[in-house]
C-alpha cells in the first residue's frame, strides 16, 4: 500500500504536520509542567516559609518534647501535605504522618544538607518509609544565633504527574484529531493526483511483460497528459528495438551454439559473463553454474587465467596454445578480443579451438615418415650391403654367394610385406578398398584361419586351440578383410609365443554380434604400451619385432577393420602372462 505515491504523498503531508503537531505538543506539555511544577514549588515555599516564621519562637524557647509532632499534624490539614520539623542535628522533632520515634536521622538527605546552609533546599526521590516517590523541600529557621531548625513539606510526585498527565491528555486529543483530519485532506488531495498515474503504472507493467501493445488514452493536456504521450511512443520505439534486439541474439544464439569452438568471455574482474555449449562439452561444466564465477574456479587453469588477465590489460588481440584438463590433458589454439567502450576494456572474449587431434596428427605424420623411412632404410641397407660384398668377390664362393642371396630375397620379401601392408593400410584408410559386405560365417572363417596358421605353430611346438560357443550368428562383412583381420591377431599371438606355449582362439554370440578373443601364454604388453598398440609402426619391443618379422602394422590394420564394420577390440594383458585380444562385429552393418 506504501508503495503508492498516492500513499507515499498522504505520509509526506501526514509526517510534516505531524513533526509540527509533535514539536508543538511537546513544548506546550513542557511548558505546562514546567509551570505546574514550578507553581507547586512555590505553593510549597510559601506554606514552608510560614510555618518557619511561626516556628522560631517554638525554636527560641524550649517547648515540650510533643509540641513539634503536635504542630505538624495540625498543619497538615491546613496546606494538604505532609510536614516535618528537624533540628540542626539532623533529628526528626516532628511529623505529620510518621511517628518521630521511629524515623531516622535526616542530616545525610541533600536537602536538609541545604537548608542548614542557610538556603531552600528540593530533593525528588523514593521514600521507604511512605513506599512512593516524594518532592520534598526545605526551608532554615533561623534566629539571632544562626539555622535553629528546618521545616521540610513535601508532596507525593503522583499529585504533581497528575497534572502533568491531565495537560498530555488534552494535549494529545488535539493532535489525534489534527492528524486524522489531516490524513483525509491529504488522501482526497492526492487521489486526484494518483488515478492517472496508477492506470500509468498497469500499463508500464504490462510494458515490462511485453505487452507492448497497450497503450494509454490522453486526456489532459497537463505534465501527465505529457508524461502518458511520452509511454506511448515509448512502447513505440519499445517494439521496434526489441524486435531488432531479439532478431540479433538469435542470430549470435545460433552462431555460439553452432560452433565447435568454444566461447568464453569475461568482464572486467575476470567473472564469466558467458560461455558456449562447445565449452560446456568440453570441460564437463554448465552455463548456469559459471556465470559470474571466476575463471579458476570454473577451469581450474592457471595459465588460461593468466592470458585473459592479460588480454583486460591490453587493446589488441592475442593468440596462444596452451594444454587444459578437459578432464584429460587437451590442447588449444585461444584467440582473445577486448570488449570495449567509451571507458575502455570492459571485458574480453577467447576463442577456444581444439588442436589435440590435429597435433596428434601432426605427431603421427611425424612418427610415420620416420618408421617408414627407419622400416625401408634397413633391409636396404641390408640388401645393398650383401649386393656390394658380392660384386667385391664374394660371388666367386658359391656358398657364400648363395647365403647372400637367400638373405637379400628374405629383405626383399620383407620389404614386399612391408609395402603391401602400407598400401592395404592406406587402401582401407582413404576408403579406396572396395569393401564386399554379404552374410558371412565366422564360425567357417575363424576354422579356416587357424587351420592356415596350425604349422606356423607347430613349428613352435605350441599349442593353438579353438573354441567356439554355440551356433555364431551370421554378420553382414567383408570376407577377405575379416580373414585378414583374424590372421593377424592369430599371427601376432604365434609370434610372440615362446616355445611351447599356447594361443586359444574363443568366440561366441554376443549382444546381436559376434564376440572373438585371441589369447596367449606370451610375453605380454607393458600397460603404457597397450593405448599406443594400434598406431602404425608402434612396437613395444622394436629389435624383437624386426626378428620375428613384423612390419608394425598389423594392429594398425586391424583396428581400421574393424572401423569399416563398426566393431571396437579391446586388449588386456600382463607381463610374462600372456595377452588377449577381444573384438566385437555386430551383425548389421551398413553397406558401403
Amino acid at each position: 500500500m506504501f508503495r503508492s505515491i498516492k500513499w507515499r504523498l498522504t505520509v509526506i503531508i501526514f509526517s510534516v504536520t505531524a513533526i509540527f503537531l509533535f514539536l508543538l505538543g511537546f513544548y506546550l506539555m513542557d511548558s505546562m509542567e514546567q509551570y505546574s511544577y514550578e507553581n507547586t514549588q512555590k505553593r510549597l515555599f510559601s506554606n514552608a516559609s510560614l510555618m518557619a516564621s511561626d516556628l522560631k519562637e517554638a525554636f527560641a524557647r524550649e517547648p515540650h518534647p510533643d509540641f513539634f509532632q503536635d504542630y505538624a499534624r495540625r498543619a497538615k490539614g491546613d496546606i494538604n501535605a505532609r510536614i516535618t520539623i528537624i533540628d540542626p542535628a539532623g533529628k526528626v522533632l516532628g511529623d505529620s504522618t510518621l511517628d518521630k520515634d521511629s524515623m531516622a536521622n535526616h542530616a545525610d538527605r541533600p536537602e536538609i544538607k541545604k537548608a542548614l546552609a542557610g538556603k531552600t533546599g528540593t530533593a525528588s526521590r523514593y521514600s521507604t518509609s511512605l513506599r512512593q516517590r516524594m518532592f520534598y523541600l526545605a526551608v532554615p529557621v533561623t534566629t539571632e544565633t544562626g539555622v535553629a531548625g528546618i521545616v521540610r513539606v513535601s508532596v507525593p510526585w503522583s499529585e504533581i504527574g497528575a497534572a502533568y498527565n491531565q495537560i498530555r491528555l488534552s494535549i494529545g486529543t488535539a493532535v489525534l484529531v489534527a492528524l486524522i483530519l489531516t490524513v483525509a485532506v491529504a488522501s482526497s488531495f492526492t487521489s486526484t493526483l494518483v488515478v492517472p498515474l496508477q492506470e500509468m503504472t498497469r500499463v508500464a507493467h504490462e510494458m515490462a511483460e511485453g505487452k507492448l501493445d497497450t497503450t494509454l488514452n490522453v486526456r489532459t493536456n497537463d505534465e501527465i497528459g505529457a508524461l502518458s504521450r511520452g509511454l506511448n511512443y515509448m512502447a513505440q520505439r519499445l517494439r521496434d528495438n526489441i524486435r531488432q534486439i531479439t532478431e540479433e541474439r538469435n542470430k549470435v544464439k545460433a552462431i555460439l551454439t553452432s560452433m565447435n569452438d568454444g566461447v568464453i568471455a569475461v568482464d572486467r574482474n575476470g567473472d564469466i559473463l558467458l560461455v558456449n555449449p562447445a565449452v560446456e562439452r568440453m570441460f564437463n561444466i554448465s552455463y548456469e553454474n559459471s556465470v559470474g564465477k571466476s575463471v579458476i574456479e570454473v577451469i581450474r587453469n592457471f595459465d588460461l587465467e593468466k592470458l585473459l588477465h592479460e588480454a583486460l590489460t591490453s587493446d589488441h588481440s592475442i593468440t596462444r596454445e596452451l594444454q587444459l584438463m578437459a578432464p584429460e590433458p587437451r590442447s588449444f589454439r585461444i584467440s582473445t578480443a577486448p570488449l570495449t567502450n567509451e571507458t575502455g576494456v570492459v571485458g574480453v572474449v577467447a576463442v577456444m579451438r581444439d588442436i589435440t587431434a590435429f597435433r596428434e596428427v601432426e605427431r603421427m605424420k611425424t612418427d610415420f615418415v620416420a618408421n617408414v623411412s627407419h622400416e625401408l632404410r634397413t633391409p636396404l641397407t641390408s640388401i645393398k650391403g650383401f649386393v656390394e660384398t658380392l660384386l667385391d668377390g664374394a660371388l666367386e664362393d658359391q656358398d657364400t654367394a648363395r647365403h647372400f642371396l637367400e638373405i637379400i630375397n628374405d629383405e626383399a620379401d620383407r620389404l614386399n610385406r612391408l609395402i603391401s601392408d602400407l598400401l592395404s593400410l592406406s587402401r582401407i584408410e582413404a576408403k579406396q578398398r572396395e569393401i564386399h559386405k554379404k552374410p558371412l560365417d565366422m564360425e567357417k572363417l575363424i576354422l579356416n584361419s587357424v587351420s592356415i596358421l596350425t604349422p606356423q605353430a607347430k613349428e613352435k611346438n605350441q599349442v593353438l586351440n579353438t573354441d567356439i560357443i554355440g551356433p555364431l550368428p551370421l554378420i553382414e562383412a567383408d570376407e577377405d578383410m575379416i580373414g585378414q583381420l583374424m590372421i593377424n591377431l592369430v599371427d601376432n599371438a604365434i609370434k610372440y609365443t615362446p616355445e611351447g606355449g599356447q594361443i586359444a582362439v574363443c568366440a561366441q554370440a554376443w549382444n546381436d554380434g559376434v564376440k572373438v578373443a585371441v589369447s596367449d601364454t606370451g610375453i605380454g604388453i607393458p600397460r603404457e604400451s597397450i593405448p599406443r598398440l594400434f598406431e602404425r609402426f608402434y612396437r613395444v619391443d622394436k629389435a624383437r619385432s624386426r626378428e620375428m618379422g613384423g612390419t608394425g602394422l598389423g594392429l594398425a590394420i586391424v583396428k581400421h577393420i574393424l572401423e569399416v564394420h563398426n566393431g571396437k577390440i579391446e586388449v588386456e594383458s600382463r607381463l610374462g602372462k600372456g595377452s588377449t585380444f577381444t573384438f566385437y562385429i555386430p551383425v548389421k552393418q551398413a553397406r558401403a
